[in-house]
């Protein structure tokens, strides 16, 4: 939304004349104009209002009020004044076009786009109507449409450079940055003083971090209009961000001195005083800005002040404050959570902790909070989970100077965090910590090149360096060069021979190579040194069970057993439970529960065993006592055996019935809607979805919840209306992007979902699902070949990534590729996802179409196992049952193919009958 923002930047208003029949009246009209002038929109709407009083069929004012009150976000205020001013003139061009742009910030743009269209059936000639029809595909995510409109637009009209200022908003909000930028130029080459333009291009600039020419470009705004308070605000605040506080402060000054009613000027001023460290002098000129108005970063900056001055009530007001007004202000709510720690309120600061969480679950700050709530709280495990995780993430917020660069992360000043750690590196270039805190800030931020380069500075000759060597050659893996990934391993094992983590991570590489051979020597390299390493032990155990290989397998999980670890009886028991030996996994993991008679996981484990042996009565006797340790998830276990049972009743009074709040009461309500959907009652479904939404509005679980009721009702048009306003609170959310794309796909729209799946790439290029979507859709669309270079890409990406290797696998058996590389892919495809039918059922074909049928049916049984409903398994195997002469088998293959293909999309279904019909003829 911040992005498409740029597009709406500007409203064109056009002073229009009044009748001098009634001075009153237009003396208020004048003085209304002044107001909005002076950017002073509240007196603005007083004057307007006062105008209209004189005379209700005053449609000039009441169209001018409607733009006083857009500049207010109050639409619903405005259209109504826009409505009146049509029916008292329904020739006012102005105020229909003002209507569209309502209509287009209101989410409603399909009206925008029907107003203009008998806009436009009227008026031809106005470039401006079809700018604004842009504008209502862009807040649909149509740039596509967009672009298209506006470049029609500029074949009309091609010396409009509003249309061209518009193409440009449209390329920023589409992440075409450098298109816009030059079309910018374009327009002021031509018309040096256009606003707009430079506007725009200022906003480029900011997101580049080009601050020098920020500053450039608004100087030229106010070379053009010396009176427009926005530019000077934003000049100023370039000002500060450059360090130029004494300019900055001149305006500062400039605004509090000629817009008195206006927040701009105590606010710069005040962060102005915050980072000269004048902090008495900041809280005065914060506390002035948010008395004038609602803005979330000033009471984000007084409660930062406040609180460096000890004022922890007041700070924690600010800090609640600006939450409430950005409840996606993540740096806020952890202070917020912070306060309510030195406060010794630890359910608050659990709470606030928790929320950020929510928005950026790898937020090392908030872990270690989170951890502090729970040490607060007597939760020790719990406690220690979290600061394991902030570690993890951040291992340097242990040292003073490295805080104060979390701080600045925190606070969104990555530059200055960065600037924080190298300078932690620099002071103390042999404090491995800081070096390492430094490598993990370059490794969120992907810049994997930086962090070998920071790592291999610290090198030393020394047993240390293996710790550097070793997080260097993951460096190398996720830039997937595989050569200096095993190179910089084995320069750690050679630096430090007991450090085990390089071994497990060549190990890693050597799976990751299909290198099975030399996984196995590492893995005995490590045991050498550790005989009874566990880890190293069920390694082993997986290799050899992927491998066929059941003796070594069974011993290798035997022994790790022995060891006393609850994890390793946990993999042994799984491993008994795919053998079907249910009893000798119960037995395992009641040798878990002798050791540690608390943990939940090994009961939770016990329980579903007991399940898969349908013994459900044994199961909910599990559940119950872990739910006297654990009541959370021991009644959602409860709960889910109630529904398996069909007694959905019980399940949803199971969970109603548990005092919990926060996250965990919207996870609960998910599960009461998962269990309304298995009964097919939409109705509650869609109610309890609505709950979640009135419990968490700035969340967008509640949205994503109610899209997938409305999918299982089949309301796509309702589902995607859903995800769109889930998108508007968590536009990051890639899941909600791909739902956008699914509910097109469903509603047969595929040039939406294309566009839609094409843009999730476009940001994301590095994200291989947005190219599996593609081409998933691309085949749908009939268009094979399009799909495979999609998927193709997809691999280039993710060279492992299962769902491509499947379908380019099949699509490559169908003639598009070549049959040996498809069988490869298979291959590799059922190697990472043994247990998907699809994927066995791939192979299965690939198979077939090489003529190995005896191996292919054996494949398409397997498949069968995981999907017995998919009716293009079946008729796979009733295929290759008669291509092996089993002419029967073939036929009630067949037969269950047609029968099931009657539920479900089922493209071979008339090739079924014509050849089930030729075996019944024989």
């Amino acid at each position: 939304m911040r992005n498409r923002a740029c597009f709406f930047l500007f409203f064109v208003l056009l002073m229009s004349g009044c009748s001098s029949q009634d001075l009153s009246k237009k003396d208020y009209y004048e003085k209304g104009l002044e107001f909005l002038k002076s950017g002073n929109s509240n007196g603005a709407i007083v004057a307007f209002k006062k105008a209209i009083e004189k005379d209700q069929s005053f449609f000039e004012a009441r169209f001018q009020l409607a733009f006083a009150y857009i500049l207010h976000n109050k639409y619903e205020n405005a259209e109504r004044e826009l409505q009146k001013v049509l029916r008292l003139n329904p020739s006012y061009d102005e105020a229909r076009l003002s209507l569209a742009k309502v209509y287009v910030n209101t989410g409603r743009s399909d009206e925008a786009i029907d107003e203009i269209n008998n806009y436009i059936k009227e008026k031809k000639n106005n470039p401006e109507a079809y700018v604004i029809m842009a504008s209502a595909y862009a807040s649909k995510n149509n740039f596509t449409g967009a672009e298209q409109t506006l470049h029609e637009t500029l074949e009309k009209f091609p010396d409009s450079n509003s249309t061209k200022i518009a193409l440009a908003g449209t390329y920023v909000a589409n992440g075409k940055s450098e298109k816009a930028g030059r079309i910018l130029q374009d327009v002021l080459e031509e018309e040096k003083t256009n606003k707009k333009a430079l506007y725009l291009l200022a906003y480029i600039k900011k997101q580049k971090g080009d601050i020098e020419s920020v500053i450039h470009l608004y100087n030229r705004i106010l070379e053009i209009d010396s009176d427009d308070m926005n530019a000077k605000f934003e000049l100023g605040l370039a000002y500060l961000m450059n360090k130029r506080n004494d300019e900055a402060e001149e305006i500062a000054d400039y605004l509090k001195k000629n817009y008195k009613k206006r927040p701009e000027g105590p606010y710069l001023m005040g962060m102005i005083q915050y980072s000269k460290k004048e902090v008495d002098q900041a809280i005065v000129s914060l506390k002035e800005a948010v008395m004038i108005a609602d803005i979330p970063q000033a009471n984000y900056y007084l409660g930062l002040a406040l609180l460096s001055k000890g004022n922890l009530e007041q700070a924690t007001g600010e800090f609640q404050r600006a939450v409430d007004g950005n409840p996606q202000m993540v740096q806020a709510r952890l202070l917020l959570a912070l306060t309510h720690l030195k406060k010794g309120r630890p359910e608050a600061a659990e709470h606030e902790a928790q929320r950020a969480l929510e928005t950026d679950q790898n937020n090392a700050f908030a872990h270690n909070i989170l951890g502090s709530a729970y040490l607060a709280l007597g939760k020790g495990d719990m406690a220690m989970e979290e600061f394991d995780r902030a570690i993890e993430l951040n291992p340097g917020l242990v040292d003073a100077s490295l805080k104060k660069g979390a701080l600045n992360l925190l606070s969104g000043r990555e530059d200055k965090a960065e600037e924080e750690f190298l300078s932690a590196v620099k002071n103390a270039p042999d404090m491995l910590n800081a070096r390492l805190v430094l490598a993990r800030y370059y490794f969120k931020n992907k810049r994997f090149g930086d962090a070998i380069n920071i790592l291999n500075e610290g090198l030393k000759e020394k047993p240390g360096d293996a710790v550097l060597y070793n997080i260097m050659g993951s460096a190398y893996l996720a830039l997937e060069d595989l050569k200096n990934a095993v190179l910089n391993f084995d320069n750690a094992i050679k630096a430090m021979p007991d450090f085990l983590l390089p071994y497990f991570n060549l190990a890693l590489v050597y799976l990751k190579e299909g290198n099975k051979e030399n996984a196995i020597t590492e893995c005995n390299r490590i045991l050498k040194l550790d005989n009874n390493n566990v880890r190293a032990l069920l390694m082993l155990a997986r290799i050899m069970e992927n491998d066929k290989r059941e003796n070594e397998a069974l011993s290798y999980y035997m022994k790790a057993k022995t060891q006393g670890d609850p994890a390793a009886h946990m993999s042994l028991a799984a491993y008994y439970q795919k053998r079907n030996e249910s009893r000798k996994a119960i037995g395992v993991l009641d040798e878990a529960l002798n050791i540690d008679s608390k943990n939940i996981q090994v009961m939770d484990m016990k329980g579903r065993v007991y399940i898969a042996m349908n013994n459900h009565d044994k199961a909910l006797s599990e559940f119950r006592e872990m739910a006297k340790i654990s009541p959370i998830p021991g009644s959602q276990r409860i709960a889910e055996l109630h529904s398996l049972m069909g007694d959905d009743e019980s399940a949803i009074r199971e969970l109603r019935g548990l005092p919990v709040e926060g996250t965990d009461r919207i996870k609960i309500l998910m599960q009461i809607v998962n269990i309304y959907l298995k009964k097919k009652d939409y109705k509650a479904a869609q109610s309890t979805s609505e709950e979640i939404i009135s419990i968490a509005p700035e969340r967008d679980a509640g949205y994503m919840t109610l899209s997938s009721v409305y999918f299982a009702n089949h309301e796509y048009a309702n589902a995607l209306d859903a995800l769109m306003k889930a998108e508007k609170i968590n536009p990051d959310n890639l899941k909600t992007k791909i739902s956008i794309g699914n509910a097109y796909v469903r509603m047969k729209d595929y040039d939406n979902a294309l566009n839609a799946f094409h843009r999730l790439a476009e940001t994301n290029p590095e994200y291989a699902p947005a190219y599996f979507f593609q081409a998933n859709t691309l085949e749908l669309m009939g268009k094979r070949k399009a799909a495979v270079e999609q998927h193709e890409k997809a691999l280039e990406i993710s060279p492992n990534y299962a769902p491509s290797l499947n379908n380019l696998a099949y699509l490559y058996a169908e003639g598009f590729g070549p049959v040996d590389k498809a069988h490869e892919m298979a291959k590799r495809a059922r190697e990472i996802a043994p247990r998907d039918g699809s994927v066995a059922d791939t192979l299965g074909w690939v198979l077939f179409k090489k003529g190995n049928y005896e191996e292919a049916l054996r494949h398409f049984e397997e498949a069968l196992r995981y999907l017995p409903d998919e009716p293009t398994i079946h008729y796979h195997a009733g295929l290759a049952y008669l291509k092996v002469g089993n002419s029967d088998k073939s036929r009630s293959q067949l037969e269950q193919s047609i029968l099931l293909g009657q539920k479900s999309d089922f493209p071979e279904a008339d090739t079924a009958k014509k050849l089930l019909k030729e075996i019944m003829e024989k």
